[in-house]
């Protein structure tokens, strides 16, 4: 499998990883024993994306094949400013043809982001002071990706996660994986990591998600369905 950066660079190592966030905007991003920085420890160091092949190909219960992996991709899924980042997109391929689209989402105990009620008044209270923003059009589209009723506790879900399963089926491949994968490092925070799963699992029971029962126990299975495109979504949380 190739590891590469989204300028066609390739990736070998962690030094080469980290310089993705060079930049003044991004550097704050990259510490020891937080996401992005565990994230590339795991492929590069613990056959990271071996292990996650294995354990999509059992979900799938057909045979997986990764092509590349490219840190840090961008999915437009809207047309309103920047898409969907994945901290690790990998292409390949399902079973004979079908081509193969994961996002992974990196977590050690960072949120998913705020609730959508938040982010939604926020961008009210701008755009009513007669601030321009797409804020509130993006999130009610993808609301309404999401909901087909209009249960007010759609505003109760973590904003992150609604752009990262939306931003996964965007990619347009046969078949989509959302992959959350929880590190727990040396500043894994229990009381913040139980927090977030249970902000992930209320989320896939408010989207109404479909658990699937997987006979590995470490791993969480979910199907989403979202403008009638399928999405597997995993979640698994490695000691690291």
């Amino acid at each position: 499998m190739i590891i590469e950066d989204a300028k066609g660079n390739t990736i070998s190592n962690i030094s080469e990883w980290k310089k993705i966030y060079a930049s003044p905007r991004s550097e704050h991003q990259w510490r020891v024993g937080r996401s992005a920085q565990s994230v590339a420890e795991f492929v590069l160091n613990h056959d990271g994306t071996q292990r996650l092949a294995e354990k999509i190909s059992e979900a799938l219960t057909q045979p997986v094949i990764f092509e590349k992996a490219v840190p840090e991709f961008e999915v437009r899924f809207d047309e309103f400013g920047h898409g969907r980042m994945h901290d690790l997109a990998i292409t390949g391929r399902v079973g004979e043809s079908q081509r193969l689209f994961v996002g992974v989402e990196a977590k050690v105990d960072e949120p998913f982001g705020e609730i959508v009620r938040e982010s939604y008044l926020r961008a009210k209270t701008r755009q009513i002071s007669g601030k321009s923003t797409n804020a509130p059009r993006r999130i009610e589209g993808l609301l309404k990706m999401h909901f087909s009723n209009d249960d007010p506790k759609m505003f109760d879900v973590r904003y992150q996660l609604l752009y990262a399963t939306a931003g996964t089926v965007a990619a347009g491949a046969d078949i989509s994986v959302l992959y959350v994968v929880v590190f727990r490092t040396k500043l894994y925070d229990p009381v913040k990591g139980a927090e977030n799963y249970r902000d992930y699992l209320d989320f896939m029971t408010k989207v109404g998600a479909e658990p699937m029962k997987l006979s590995d126990g470490s791993v969480q299975g979910h199907q989403l369905s979202i403008n009638g495109k399928e999405l597997l979504c995993l979640y698994e949380t490695i000691d690291l």
